[in-house]
């Protein structure tokens, strides 16, 4: 399962962003791929689908399970998935059968500048 946190955390407040892009040669299967996410999460732009939402967590499994199907040679994707409770951001750079991932704490995004007023 790609989780960090259930969301909602000590605040109750939405700590969950997706934001991503998927560009597909065979264009009716982006709706499939939408499909896999929240209602209002997906916009259909020609070739590609747009990935923007903000909200409590959500299992991003059945849309990397879906990408690695439908996805063919030359087709290519990303998605972000930021997670505010536990401090970290997933890349996830999608490919036809399967993804790539790199997670970074917040933090250590931020590190290099610390003498720059960030602490």
């Amino acid at each position: 399962m790609s989780r960090i946190s259930r969301g909602g955390g000590r605040t109750g407040k939405p700590d969950f962003r997706l934001f991503g892009r998927v560009r597909l040669a065979q264009t009716g299967n982006l709706g499939l791929l939408a499909a896999t996410l929240p209602e209002d999460t997906a916009t259909l732009d020609g070739d590609s689908l747009d990935i923007e939402y903000a909200g409590f967590w959500i299992d991003a499994e059945p849309f990397l399970e879906a990408s690695a199907r439908l996805m063919h040679t030359g087709d290519n994707g990303h998605l972000d998935v930021f997670d505010d409770e536990a401090g970290a951001i997933i890349r996830y750079d999608l490919a036809p059968g399967g993804h790539t991932s790199v997670t970074h704490r917040y933090d250590d995004i931020l590190e290099h500048t610390k003498g720059e007023g960030n602490w």
